[in-house]
């Protein structure tokens, strides 16, 4: 049960495909396609394609409102939507066939545990719930302040925990807000993001790219939303726009893009910050190649401080050196894999100097870090390091559960 899947990228899709593998009949509920751009994809629609065998995956794709352009009201209605009909089509499906398990990748909106935690209550069937967006702390970080809405809202996820036989995090942060909400230790497991094999592949080569500015190249590359600190970084790069050397290149669309590019445009920043659109994943393993260092910047907030984004797995799978404007998990796990440089989230003054002295540090010690990084995914992040532990402790449990 998951809010976004193939087409989207998200891990999910590779926890789907790999229970295939291992001799799993697998069926997923999910939305229609539109995310990130707030439109379904091409090819998908309330009338189209709602049915579909992705690699063996049967999909069941539910009616949604579509996300548009990321305003509140949209926002809302997406997440209800979606809320509703998954809780419609769930009590179709699981009086009809029987399931040994239900996996919930859990992004926003958080609410998708309510249907699963419905289909476990009638089937008696255990909830694995990958916890990948901790609310409501998310919901506080996107600007929702009511005190009353966050305390329904803690409510809910609190009984949805209780309901998971398993709950997996992606950074070791989280586990502390879950034991505040009490949940037990050996109910928390680990299981990081990893990076997509599409992040590795070869079959996108320059001349495909658009040309990128000559210079000393900072690249951002994913979703340019609210949660990516984008104010603060834009006002670095305007301290720095006089300096012609440093080229800030930011790859992706989102809900802040508009905003960034009114400011770049507002401050003639057009010299040294430069925008593209969003590119499939077979692309950026080519683009990472033309950056001199990747940036990965999340805004001060709870929620954020302890959460690991899966982009941090992407460029130390490509072996490209991290330049962090974040508090908390992002920087420590930097820090921990000499992997490159980091920032706390509002210190422009800092970032300034940072930027400035990166810049001129020779190539080799770059690209030392980037190696520091791929060789530190390589023992934490692996792909197959982490399904072997998820399928584990699933294993583990239908093993007791037969024994019993």
């Amino acid at each position: 049960m998951t809010n976004y899947f193939y087409p989207e990228t998200f891990r999910g899709n590779d926890v789907a495909f790999e229970m295939v593998k291992r001799g799993y009949e697998v069926t997923v509920i999910t939305c229609i396609p539109n995310y990130p751009q707030g439109r379904f994809y091409e090819g998908y629609g309330m009338w189209r394609r709602r049915r579909e065998v992705v690699n063996g995956v049967n999909v069941i794709r539910v009616p949604v409102i579509p996300r548009g352009n990321g305003r509140a009201i949209r926002m809302v209605l997406n997440y209800v939507s979606s809320l509703f009909f998954t809780f419609i089509y769930t009590l179709s499906i699981v009086f009809r066939k029987k399931f040994d398990f239900i996996f919930v990748q859990e992004l926003s909106p958080a609410f998708i545990g309510i249907p699963a935690v419905l289909a476990k209550k009638i089937q008696h069937i255990p909830i694995y719930f990958w916890l990948l967006d901790v609310w409501p702390e998310s919901l506080a970080a996107g600007g929702i302040t009511n005190k009353y809405i966050i305390g329904i809202v803690d409510k809910i996820m609190r009984r949805i925990y209780r309901n998971c036989h398993k709950i997996f995090i992606a950074a070791p942060g989280v586990r502390s807000l879950l034991q505040q909400r009490g949940v037990r230790n050996d109910c928390i497991e680990d299981l990081p993001n990893w990076g997509e094999d599409a992040l590795q592949g070869d079959e996108v080569s320059e001349d495909q790219l658009p040309p990128l500015p000559d210079g000393f190249r900072i690249m951002f590359a994913g979703n340019l939303g609210e949660a990516q600190n984008l104010e603060n970084v834009m006002r670095v790069a305007e301290r720095l726009k006089d300096d012609k050397r440093i080229q800030w290149i930011f790859i992706g669309d989102g809900r802040k893009k508009k905003w960034v590019q009114q400011f770049v445009q507002s401050r003639e920043m057009e010299d040294t910050v430069h925008l593209y659109k969003r590119y499939p994943i077979e692309y950026m393993s080519a683009f990472f190649k033309k950056a001199d260092i990747m940036l990965l910047s999340l805004c001060n907030n709870n929620a954020f401080n302890v959460t690991l984004p899966a982009k941090l797995q992407a460029y130390m799978l490509n072996a490209k050196p991290v330049l962090v404007m974040a508090n908390g998990e992002a920087q420590s796990v930097v820090r921990e894999a000499r992997c490159g440089y980091g920032a706390n989230a509002d210190s422009i003054d800092k970032m300034v100097r940072l930027v400035l002295s990166i810049s001129r540090v020779p190539k080799q010690e770059l690209e030392q870090k980037g190696l520091n990084g791929y060789h530190y995914y390589q023992r934490h992040f692996r792909r197959d390091k982490c399904m072997n532990d998820l399928f584990g402790t699933i294993e583990n449990y239908k093993k007791k559960g037969a024994k019993k």
